[in-house]
């Protein structure tokens, strides 16, 4: 073979090659998903600690059992509200993303100048996924919009006109 035709040295076998996205480059499907494992233990403890708190104190307190359970029920309802109002819709119009998405390098953007979402926006985005991930029909369009969408753009992304990018 001729040096003009060499194509150069091979790569090494084994070697561990990094894959690096570059700032701004839509995140993809997996990266949001380890995004979610990160923030649904958090979800979790903050969603039922208080709840299990509320229980234990309604039980030291002697409550009977049917104002008791009006109690916990209201409380529930007000407590879950105020989470789906607030963690999420704060988290991405405050920072950019949720403790998750942080921690995976991405941050959710306006699609049309890379902006912050507001606060409406954000609940907006938040209530749509809700909704995306828990009907069947729509969480397949929902993963199918994500992975299959040059912008990795979700259903709730497409409502609000948002997008989830790497930050670093």
């Amino acid at each position: 073979m001729t040096s003009g035709s060499d194509l150069g040295p091979l790569p090494s076998v084994g070697g561990a090659v990094k894959y690096r996205p570059a700032p701004g480059a839509p995140a993809g499907l997996m990266r949001r998903c380890a995004a979610v494992a990160v923030d649904l233990p958090i979800a979790v403890v903050a969603v039922l600690g208080p709840l299990i708190a509320l229980d234990r104190i309604l039980e030291a307190l002697a409550v009977a059992d049917d104002p008791a359970g009006t109690i916990w029920r209201a409380a529930a309802a007000v407590w879950l509200l105020a989470f789906v109002l607030g963690y999420s819709p704060v988290c991405v119009s405050r920072w950019g993303g949720t403790p998750g998405k942080r921690v995976m390098g991405m941050e959710v953007v306006r699609a049309s100048d890379g902006a912050r979402l507001g606060y409406g926006a954000a609940v907006l985005r938040h209530v749509t996924n809700l909704v995306a991930n828990t009907v069947p029909v729509f969480l397949v369009a929902h993963l199918s919009s994500i992975t299959l969408s040059p912008d990795g753009q979700g259903l709730h992304d497409k409502t609000v006109g948002s997008k989830v990018i790497h930050r670093r």
